[in-house]
């Protein structure tokens, strides 16, 4: 069995002068032992790097593994989960973590599920689960982390960091909200961050799409009805940042209305109906009460591609799996069948956003960082770094801007710590057509390394080429000159 934590005194020591122990045995840590944790396995692999994988069990069943490479860097990266979780997962991995040095771990949040993350029949009557999946299994499982790094390194990270998108993205502003203190540096991307917003936003929408919920068999909206909105969208908007490349720099300069491309006398081919109309106008105006905003809607852009409109909010038949169209149908039928209602007979023909806000309060309370006061993030010295893409279907990127106008105007000084970038064309998380490459790692761990706040970054395109990012809310302006596709044809205004 190997040692518990050496004491804090020794600890501080080793840290301060940079020294480590040798490494233990990777078997060794099977016999790991601390309160309600229980460690089930530690094996060696080769791949993507030399390291030892150490997997355990916190309380009664919060899953979590931990990645500690040969050839340590000192630091540590804790990774998000998508969707609803359900299996062990770091989306650090996604930011080449290992090979980069960093031990990382990640978890299922408390509780096992099957599918793309989508199911949510875990969560039914079950808050524990629900406040796991929140936030708790990410600051328990970092917190053990730490100390298996420790034991298996002989002394604790000099640099602890969060890397998550969308559900990962949420758990990011939970950690710097709820516990101010576990991370350095946090990255978070395209974050869920208003679950009552987003669960509106897709119902609403599924609404039109499937307005009938016993006929899921086609949208309302189809690929040519897409198509045809994705033309009309560039035909009006795509140059209006200097560059005729099927990329809008700054969807908010668009100001084009589906109702524009409504059929007239009798036409059929090459525009939309009435319905038609209404559904796009839910898309991208937002649900709506009493005339009323409930929540933000999504940018232009998206609306072509397969992987945004096409998979997040029109689908087709069984697209996400059997009776299941779109994500935006299977994640907010999920949510209110087990989260909210507790009811597996609701369908979406049930939505009521009026009754909302009562039925979810607590939910909202513990699901949702919306908290603007990172105060005591910010005093612990931590940084965080936000991206969003524009053409993101699945969570707004108007939902992430709201979010930091509103940090920013409760307190100004907030820019020096907390940083977003908009990302052109860009889908959820990456994909689509814009430039969707970016070091954030990197980033972060310069940023809290030299206390420097990052201006710009560079985006690379899947291709080949990249753009320049600005911090917002300075958008990239092109020069004018060139193909749009090398960062120094762009500056920051």
């Amino acid at each position: 069995m190997i040692r518990k934590l050496v004491s804090g005194v020794a600890l501080a020591m080793l840290a301060g002068v940079g020294v480590a122990e040798a490494q233990v045995a990777c078997e060794s840590l099977k016999g790991y032992q601390a309160p309600d944790v229980k460690i089930t396995a530690a094996t060696p692999a080769t791949s993507p790097v030399p390291l030892c994988k150490v997997d355990g069990v916190i309380g009664k069943e919060i899953n979590f593994s931990i990645w500690l490479p040969e050839a340590w860097n000192g630091k540590f990266v804790m990774g998000g989960q998508g969707g609803f979780a359900g299996r062990v997962e770091s989306q650090a991995m996604s930011l080449q973590a290992l090979q980069k040095g960093y031990a990382t771990a990640g978890t299922d949040t408390g509780h096992s599920s099957t599918g793309r993350g989508i199911d949510g029949t875990w969560a039914m009557g079950d808050f524990e689960r629900i406040a796991n999946y929140s936030h708790a299994a990410i600051h328990r499982v970092a917190a053990t982390s730490k100390a298996l790094v420790q034991a298996r390194y002989g002394r604790l990270p000099e640099r602890n960091y969060f890397a998550g998108c969308s559900n990962g993205g949420r758990q990011a502003l939970q950690m710097a909200q709820r516990y101010p203190t576990d991370f350095d540096g946090i990255i978070a991307g395209a974050p869920a961050i208003d679950f009552q917003g987003i669960t509106a936003a897709f119902s609403t929408v599924t609404q039109k799409m499937y307005p009938d919920p016993k006929k899921l068999d086609a949208p309302l909206i189809d690929k040519a009805a897409r198509e045809t909105v994705a033309k009309a969208v560039m035909d009006k908007c795509d140059t209006i940042d200097g560059l005729k490349d099927g990329i809008l720099g700054d969807p908010r300069k668009c100001a084009f209305e589906a109702k524009t491309i409504q059929c007239k006398s009798g036409a059929k081919a090459n525009c939309l109906s009435p319905a038609q109309v209404t559904a796009v106008d839910a898309i991208v105006r937002g649900p709506m009460v009493n005339g009323k905003p409930f929540h933000v809607g999504f940018a232009w852009g998206g609306e072509q591609t397969e992987a945004d409109w096409g998979t997040w909010l029109t689908g087709s038949k069984d697209r996400i799996g059997t009776g299941q169209p779109s994500l935006a149908y299977g994640f907010s039928g999920e949510f209110m069948r087990y989260f909210v209602k507790g009811d597996p007979t609701w369908d979406h023909s049930r939505t009521n956003l009026v009754e909302l806000p009562k039925e979810m309060k607590l939910l909202q309370m513990t699901l949702s960082p919306t908290n603007t006061d990172l105060s005591a993030f910010r005093g612990n010295g931590g940084k965080l770094l936000m991206y969003h893409g524009w053409s993101d279907s699945a969570l707004s990127p108007n939902m992430s801007i709201n979010y930091v106008d509103k940090v920013y105007a409760k307190d100004a000084s907030s820019k020096n710590d907390v940083r977003m970038f908009m990302l052109p064309a860009v889908g959820h998380c990456a994909g689509g057509p814009g430039p969707d490459r970016v070091d954030y790692l990197d980033a972060l761990d310069r940023w809290v390394s030299t206390k420097v706040a990052p201006d710009e970054l560079t985006a690379s395109f899947a291709a080949g080429g990249g753009r320049k990012l600005c911090a917002y809310p300075k958008v990239a302006v092109y020069s004018g000159t060139g193909d749009g596709k090398s960062p120094d044809q762009f500056r920051c205004e």
